[in-house]
C-alpha cells in the first residue's frame, strides 16, 4: 500500500488489527517506512503505528472531515 501521497492528509483506512479483526480508522499519516505508518489516529485520539501490510484500503477524506 502506497501511503506517501497521503502524508499530512486525513484518510480513512480499513485495517486488519493484531487481534485479527477488521477495523476502520480515520488517521493522519505523519511518517512512512517500508513496513510502518506512524500516524495520529483521529478515531482513538492518539498517536499509533500501523503495519503497511495490514492496511487493506485507503480513502482520502475532505479537508474538514
Amino acid at each position: 500500500m502506497k501511503m506517501h501521497p497521503y502524508l499530512g492528509r486525513t484518510v480513512e483506512i480499513v485495517y486488519w488489527d493484531r487481534q485479527g479483526r477488521w477495523t476502520q480508522r480515520v488517521i493522519v499519516p505523519l511518517a512512512v517506512t517500508d513496513e510502518w505508518v506512524r500516524a495520529y489516529c483521529r478515531t482513538r485520539k492518539a498517536p499509533r503505528l500501523f503495519r503497511l501490510d495490514r492496511i487493506m484500503a485507503v480513502r482520502p477524506l475532505q479537508k474538514n472531515a
